[in-house]
């Protein structure tokens, strides 16, 4: 009797069925999709079904495919998860400073027409009662602006302080309604600029300006 052959002793039986799409479409879009957020889900889900059309009798193979498929899908989905986590703050805080910028401009727009009033008073401003209506007067700003920018809709948007009679750099003139925004306000000076100041720091600014402890 003779003795096998190495190349007998390691032969295997040929895999003589198809691969299944659904794995080999799997692995694709999931090697396509990984950075691709929610799309991961597709090559996911394509996975799933893939290992059930590969598991069993009769099935085709390409279940290691699909299983890889399911890998990198679910990976891609974590990922967005994750993504989301740090990207949806960051987009929050980008439009509220947006929205802090817009207001400096408006406010920047109003102090000159507060300021033209001093000029011709004596380098008075006007009383708490005439301020909007000196802003209003020019036409550069409308009512309707300066209600769009009412985020709470308490119908308060700007403060005006009344008394000063400088154009000091530190004097606050107008500041918006501290409301608004959680982290700061915004204030625009007598002087024409405007600032974006820490709560506690304004109300300690307003507090010695008006004399308050």
């Amino acid at each position: 009797m003779s003795e096998s052959t190495p190349t007998e002793q390691f032969q295997f039986e040929q895999d003589d069925r198809r691969y299944s799409k659904l794995a080999i479409a799997s692995l694709v879009l999931g090697i396509l999709f990984l950075c691709l957020g929610p799309l991961a889900l597709v090559p996911l889900i394509m996975g799933i079904v893939g290992i059930m059309k590969t598991t069993g009798e009769g099935s085709k193979k390409g279940r290691g495919l699909a299983i890889a498929g399911v890998s990198l899908g679910a990976v891609g989905v974590m990922g967005t998860c994750l993504s989301a986590g740090v990207f949806i703050p960051a987009l929050g805080k980008a439009q509220n400073r947006a929205q802090q910028v817009m207001s400096e401009i408006q406010i920047r727009s109003m102090i000159p027409e507060l300021n033209e009033y001093a000029d011709d008073h004596k380098n008075i401003f006007p009383a708490q009662s005439q301020w909007l209506d000196v802003v209003l007067e020019s036409g550069e700003i409308t009512q309707v602006d300066i209600d769009d920018t009412d985020k709470d809709d308490d119908g308060i948007v700007y403060i005006y302080v009344p008394g000063g009679s400088t154009f000091d750099s530190m004097q606050i003139l107008i500041y918006e309604d501290p409301k608004h925004y959680d982290d700061a306000v915004v204030v625009g000076f007598a002087d024409g600029h405007t600032e974006i100041v820490d709560h506690d720091i304004f109300k300690q600014m307003l507090a010695e300006q008006l004399g308050e402890d």
